[in-house]
């Protein structure tokens, strides 16, 4: 039998153990799809939030709308109105994206007009789940952006 007052070092131990079980399923939690995603570029984006903020602008001002459809083997295809909703196939467009879960699911790809009027291109998907996908427009010298997150296989969203 353990004499009275000796059984708080156990309890200390046992309590410092647990913390440290603890933090290691969180390390392998957060490197187990090879690490935690972060904003590529991040400090170059930060200084040039006011270009960005103007792009932000002429894209409001030309009123060009884009969709984008993106299926699970990889075909990208983006559709671009001009402001009264027609489409505008003598631009150059290509875009960027990634899995927003993973670090290593980036693609990039210059699109070609095909004969329905939509843009397209075959990216390499490695993930399923959310992507991102910024698209740049550029048509008669005018330059537009969209930032657009969704599925392969599923609806996409404009988010900036």
């Amino acid at each position: 039998m353990m004499a009275k007052g000796s059984w708080w070092p156990i309890g200390l131990g046992g309590v410092l153990a647990l913390t440290v079980a603890a933090n290691g399923w969180l390390l392998y939690q957060a490197t187990r799809n090879g690490g935690t995603p972060i904003e590529r570029n991040y400090y170059r984006k930060a200084v040039a939030w006011d270009s960005t903020m103007a792009q932000s602008a002429e894209n409001r001002e030309l009123g060009w709308q884009v969709g984008a459809t993106l299926d699970t083997t990889g075909a990208l295809s983006v559709e671009l109105l001009d402001r009264a909703g027609n489409p505008m196939p003598d631009a150059a467009v290509s875009v960027e994206g990634f899995a927003v879960a993973f670090v290593d699911g980036d693609f990039a790809a210059t699109l070609s007009a095909g004969p329905d009027r939509r843009y397209g291109a075959r990216v390499a998907l490695k993930h399923g789940g959310l992507h991102e996908i910024r698209v740049r427009i550029i048509r008669h010298g005018k330059r537009f952006t969209a930032v657009l997150r969704g599925a392969p296989g599923g609806a996409w969203t404009i988010v900036g």
